[in-house]
């Protein structure tokens, strides 16, 4: 573990915020906010040695739409994938180069092929490149961005899907977007939404927590001036899907820490129905567990 400083604005003034268990180990952690800047932090957090660590082989973003639990299931994640990509086309004028970071297993990128897109993926979890590459025939780099090799002003999108909040560096990683992209690119992404609705229902079990995976944490305020500061201005935001699949992991916390609760998970596809008001009226007031983001890139 180390102490690292605010990655927004560099000051070491943090305080505790909130301690909350990891849901594999069960280990606490403590994130906390930046006396200066407002930022939601994990100090200590793991080295880069150590992540590995931390992501066991059936994390959700490691399995493949055909390793799901049920025809339903993989069709919904397939929706849910077509989704994202019908976002960037309607923020974005026709395809061309798209850059997924974080790609784990490929599947949006293969949506993204389909669909007439040049794909390329970065993920530094060389185990789910290689499904990408075997299962999708996708181009997929086991490395960091910075260490990818990418030409610079080549990409016409990139895209973040639930991966800003991993990173150790945010700041870093979008100010070598920024040099990625074209001059009319754009970036889009998506991360945990501290204003949403779960986040006060289920308190410290809320998964968009989910330390010590997750390092750094945005509400409005932090996160426009990340992008201001790495070049980029709001295009749109908005809560687009995600509320479902977030909400029954929060649930999984809770049952974990009460095994007598453990009947409700016969319940889960009698709640998900039961539960769509409440995630469409939380998607209409921006309060959903996820928020995305289309950002176009302009000068610093």
């Amino acid at each position: 573990m180390e102490h690292v400083n605010c990655d927004l604005c560099g000051a070491d003034e943090p305080r505790p915020y909130l301690t909350t268990s990891d849901r594999f180990s069960g280990d606490n952690h403590t994130l906390s906010i930046c006396s200066q800047c407002g930022l939601v932090y994990l100090t200590p957090r793991p080295t880069n040695a150590e992540l590995s660590e931390h992501y066991p082989e059936d994390y959700e973003s490691y399995l493949l739409p055909d390793q799901r639990s049920s025809t339903f299931e993989q069709w919904h994640v397939r929706r849910a994938l077509t989704m994202q990509l019908e976002y960037i086309e309607n923020q974005h004028a026709g395809t061309g180069r798209l850059l997924d970071v974080g790609c784990a297993t490929g599947n949006f990128l293969h949506v993204a092929q389909e669909r007439g897109w040049e794909v390329l993926g970065i993920e530094i979890v060389e185990k789910a490149a290689r499904m990408a590459r075997e299962h999708y025939g996708l181009q997929v780099i086991s490395t960091d961005l910075e260490s990818g090799g990418i030409l610079h002003a080549s990409q016409d999108a990139i895209t973040l899907w639930d991966v800003l909040e991993h990173l150790p560096s945010p700041r870093r990683t979008l100010g070598h977007i920024h040099e990625l992209l074209r001059a009319d690119g754009m970036l889009f992404f998506s991360i945990p939404n501290l204003n949403s609705f779960d986040r006060n229902l289920f308190g410290t079990e809320w998964i968009g927590w989910d330390a010590p995976r997750h390092f750094n944490l945005f509400d409005g305020k932090t996160i426009q001036r990340l992008l201001s500061e790495t070049g980029f201005e709001l295009v749109d935001r908005r809560c687009l899907l995600g509320g479902k699949g977030t909400f029954f992991l929060s649930m999984d916390r809770i049952i974990k820490k009460r095994p007598s609760w453990a009947g409700l998970k016969r319940m889960y596809t009698l709640l998900g129905w039961l539960l769509w008001p409440y995630r469409q009226f939380s998607y209409l007031l921006r309060r959903g567990p996820i928020i995305y983001y289309a950002v176009h890139k302009v000068s610093k």
